[in-house]
């Protein structure tokens, strides 16, 4: 005879199957536990029961299942949830069935390339692990998918199916931020076709492309927060690099004394092989320029003792070996200051000019492109015989290609100024120590604003706008927070071991970097203020401009009390911001609001402006456009000489020196052949040489990471 402890349970297992023996009450099952709790309403009108008609009927399949212990009524809230062995009985069920219709099992092909069963473990899984979703839901959402996805009666799925199946249901009930975490990286199958199809250099081109667009979607989606992304997005800020947003800085400037002093060269063949490979080893590191700074004075005393035609042979190999290579854009600029290396001024004045020849003679045989030459004109030497020879030479290299660059530092706030052809600028501003604030350290990255933009939405009120760029600068300062602790953590994790594989004092000094503010469209902005009121005029202008960026420099001087926050304003060349928010900003307000300051073949907001050495009101502008954004800014030089000559060159130099113009080249066009190599002065529709169209404008503004740059040196 049966013990009674034996009959008991054996009346507690006949009391659950007969509760689960309605389908009803299995279908009740089901949909408390894909919900997680449900009211007593809720319940009946899932199951399209009627409130008066079917009360009775659904009361009694709710007893039965309360009474068999397989829901319970949440007191305080009126809800019903399943108990531990009601999750029990439904996962029995699905097993029941599993094994029933075994042979109907789905078979899904996983991005390992091989074939499994179905298992929706694994889609709970992955919601947990990915996501972070709570594991009871992670189990409703995995066994609601499964449902869907038999209805489909496909031969086989694949994972991103499943997972568009399972982003859908996030969706649907109202968990978005999971569904965001969940997303899928990469590019659509139509996408990779037409990138395949476009014109690229080269094959590891569209590799590159490729891997950067989901660097560019994680860094949207899972690093930067969503006003960040949104504001990006939508064209109030510009992100450059955002394929190594998280990877890499984007500038640095070396020091080439260290460097040489720690590799001890004997000769200068091989201290020029020094500078290379390590230009080539931080290549990989970094995104923009690398600038070799004073470069003349570190290296003079290699050439002593060597004749002029072994130099200039040495410098025309060590300038192919940075031209031929478009990952590394470099800035090499010449110094001529008597106070920093005395001892071999002779020898420096000697090699620079040696150095500008072997660049004419490369530019003559095989157009350059890189490297970017900054002359740093200095008072000392302003006099100097030697020095004008020099000056000569630059504008002869100047009048033949856009190499060339000129850096006035005869002002006092430019004394220690360093600047690389991008425009950006370093100074001793932030430890007052030359050394610490402008060499082994460089610039974080470059958020660009939308001026235009807040003058759109301000509707020429001033305290609007400023109130507006309030706004856009504290999210462009958060930006570059993100940054910066995405670059400390790769470095700790040793991904960018050149820049850090040194011991302390000689590593790249991260904290010390430029957080560079790039002020777009600011000519745009100030007419967009003015119009409506009175005619733009220069005075007015002035005045607005000034205002502007006093405000911009007293709201982040707040943030720059921080110890490693170096918070600085620009204004510099961006010529894929200036179009991509031009065109956003077109499509959002219209042609009748969104006008450019001059025809223009290719419509964009002014970045650089170019100015005439004519116009003094003008210069007035931008002496302090200067002088307030000491990040970085560039004056593009119109001219009206053709051609240019370095004699017609030289006293619009001398003019605009007397004047606090920090940094400007003069504006030059010219063609590039990419089926004969060879680049003529003014724009083409067909080479003079070989009439071919697969020709690329360029000017002195263009960025080294332009695709006309890319396809060029690519061959």
């Amino acid at each position: 005879m049966p013990s009674p402890k034996y009959v008991g349970i054996h009346k507690a297992g006949m009391k659950v199957l007969k509760a689960i023996s309605s389908p009803i009450r299995l279908q009740i099952l089901d949909m408390v536990l894909d919900r997680g709790s449900m009211s007593y309403t809720e319940i009946m009108s899932s199951l399209k029961l009627d409130s008066s008609r079917d009360a009775g009927r659904f009361a009694y399949h709710l007893k039965s299942l309360i009474n068999a212990d397989l829901i319970e009524p949440e007191i305080e809230t009126k809800r019903y949830s399943l108990t531990v062995l009601g999750r029990r009985i439904i996962e029995i069920t699905d097993e029941i069935e599993d094994r029933t219709y075994k042979r109907w099992k789905m078979l899904v092909r996983t991005s390992n390339l091989t074939m499994e069963e179905f298992d929706r473990n694994r889609i709970a899984q992955s919601l947990v692990t990915e996501a972070g979703v709570p594991t009871d839901l992670a189990l409703r959402i995995a066994r609601e998918t499964e449902k869907r996805l038999q209805r489909f009666k496909t031969k086989y799925l694949t994972a991103p199916l499943i997972r568009e199946i399972v982003n859908a249901i996030l969706l649907e009930k109202h968990y978005e931020d999971y569904r965001h975490k969940l997303t899928r990286l990469g590019l659509p199958v139509h996408e990779v076709t037409r990138l395949l199809n476009s014109q690229q250099p080269n094959a590891s081109a569209i590799r590159k492309a490729a891997a950067d667009s989901v660097m560019e979607e994680y860094t949207l989606l899972n690093v930067l927060p969503r006003r960040i992304a949104d504001a990006h997005l939508s064209g109030s800020i510009h992100l450059d690099n955002l394929g190594t947003w998280v990877l890499k800085p984007h500038e640095m400037t070396h020091d080439i004394s260290h460097l040489l002093e720690k590799q001890n060269p004997r000769t200068l063949e091989s201290a020029l092989n020094t500078i290379l490979k390590s230009v080539r080893r931080i290549s990989t590191e970094t995104t923009g320029y690398q600038n070799l700074d004073d470069f003349n004075l570190h290296l003079a005393a290699y050439s002593r003792n060597l004749k002029s035609k072994r130099i200039e042979h040495l410098l025309r190999l060590f300038i192919r070996g940075l031209n031929l290579t478009s990952a590394i854009p470099t800035t090499i600029s010449l110094s001529f200051s008597n106070e920093k290396e005395s001892s071999f001024e002779g020898d420096s004045l000697s090699f620079a000019s040696l150095l500008l020849r072997a660049l004419i003679a490369e530019n003559i045989e095989h157009p350059l492109l890189n490297p970017r030459i900054v002359v740093k004109l200095e008072s000392k030497t302003a006099q100097d015989e030697s020095f004008n020879n020099i000056i000569h030479e630059a504008h002869r290299l100047a009048s033949t290609s856009i190499l060339v660059n000129f850096a006035n530092l005869q002002f006092e706030n430019q004394k220690h100024a360093s600047y690389s052809a991008s425009g950006l600028r370093l100074t001793d501003d932030w430890h007052k120590e030359s050394d610490l604030d402008t060499h082994r350290t460089g610039n974080l990255d470059v958020i660009t604003i939308n001026l235009p933009r807040i003058s759109f939405e301000a509707r020429s009120d001033e305290d609007k706008f400023l109130d507006l760029l309030e706004d856009q600068l504290d999210i462009a300062i958060e930006a570059l927070d993100v940054k910066y602790r995405a670059i400390e953590k790769r470095i700790q994790q040793n991904l960018l071991p050149y820049l850090a594989c040194e011991v302390d004092e000689d590593s790249f000094k991260l904290e010390n970097t430029t957080r560079v503010i790039n002020l777009l469209g600011l000519t745009n902005a100030v007419n967009a203020l003015i119009l409506p009121h009175k005619e733009v005029n220069m005075g007015r202008t002035y005045i607005l401009i000034e205002k502007i960026l006093k405000h911009v420099n007293k709201h982040i001087s707040r943030f720059r009390k921080k110890p490693d926050c170096r918070l600085v304003p620009a204004i510099v060349p961006n010529r894929v911001a200036k179009r991509r928010v031009y065109e956003l900003d077109l499509e959002k307000y219209g042609l009748s609001m969104v006008k450019t300051s001059y025809f223009q073949a290719a419509p964009s907001y002014s970045d650089v402006d170019e100015i005439s050495p004519f116009q003094e009101e003008r210069l007035d502008i931008e002496e302090r456009i200067h002088q307030l954004s000491h990040g970085g800014h560039m004056s593009c030089i119109l001219h009206e000489l053709a051609p240019l000559t370095p004699e017609g060159l030289a006293p619009i130099t001398e003019k605009l020196t007397i004047r606090n113009i920090g940094f400007f080249n003069y504006q030059l066009f010219f063609t590039i052949c990419h089926r004969c190599r060879s680049s003529t002065i003014g724009t083409h529709a067909r080479c003079p040489h070989c009439g071919s169209t697969r020709l690329s404008p360029l000017t002195n503004t263009s960025e080294m990471a332009d695709p006309a740059y890319e396809r060029f040196l690519a061959f």
